[in-house]
């Protein structure tokens, strides 16, 4: 599956769930892209000056993240408690390209691959990691959790969370570790659970510049990973989570 131009742009917009690309430094006039010279104007991290607590007086174009009514994360109910629905997917092995931002590891995907929530099918784009998780379930945040990005041809975005709990080592994420910033043949279906019931909600990018219209969806069941493979992607990438957000009048 191709993206379109429009559909680019916006999801170079929607790495701002992980983009860190906050960084000062000079680059060649013709390698900076327009999201690259944006973030560029407001650096944001997870520091005390520039965390999430800060982010929406850091620039303008942030003003969301203090303002918006459905941001995320969010804690999530017990699945007995909340409106469990399913989504189906259609994913396999690629190669991935690996990339350390700093703030955050990913793994981009050219094409193929999609995921289809009610009567919507979004390509895949990319996933990338968090630790600990963002959303939490009944008050409790996992260790760690991968945030599967995708996109409509139209440029809406939508999201499937991966919660791990410490356990078995996850050979997908181990090729991940092995292998930043390189490429390296991921099979983003080996990483789900075996049922993919999922909380789905409204919801928003988690950093700046914290735009809604995010559809959401977090998978009730957790996958694993070893502790060894937690502590690399926490030594990578530092404490990473925006703390969860007011939930308004959103319903679940």
């Amino acid at each position: 599956m191709k993206f379109s131009k429009k559909t680019g742009l916006l999801f170079a917009a929607a790495s701002a769930l992980v983009i860190a690309g906050c960084s000062t430094e000079s680059v060649d006039d013709s390698e900076t892209t327009e999201t690259e010279a944006k973030t560029e104007k407001a650096a944001w991290g997870y520091g005390e000056a520039d965390g999430p607590s800060a982010w929406g007086d850091l620039s303008e174009e942030y003003a969301t993240c203090k303002t918006g009514k459905e941001q995320s994360p969010i804690d999530l109910p017990a699945a007995s408690d909340a409106n469990i629905t399913q989504v189906s997917v259609n994913y396999g092995a690629s190669e991935a390209k690996i990339v350390n931002k700093g703030y955050t590891v990913q793994a981009d995907f050219e094409s193929g691959f999609t995921m289809t929530s009610g009567e919507t099918e979004y390509g895949l784009v990319q996933f990338h990691m968090h630790t600990p998780s963002e959303n939490t379930i009944a008050g409790k945040a996992f260790p760690l959790t991968a945030h599967l990005v995708h996109a409509t041809e139209g440029g809406d975005l939508a999201v499937l969370g991966l919660m791990f709990e410490e356990g078995e080592a996850n050979p997908q994420l181990q090729a991940m570790l092995d292998n930043v910033d390189g490429a390296v043949s991921i099979d983003v279906a080996a990483m789900l659970p075996a049922s993919l019931d999922v909380y789905n909600f409204a919801g928003s990018l988690t950093t700046p510049p914290c735009s809604e219209g995010v559809n959401w969806h977090v998978a009730t069941t957790p996958v694993t990973a070893s502790k060894e493979q937690i502590e690399a992607l926490n030594g990578l990438m530092g404490n990473n989570a925006r703390p969860v957000q007011l939930l308004n009048d959103r319903i679940l």
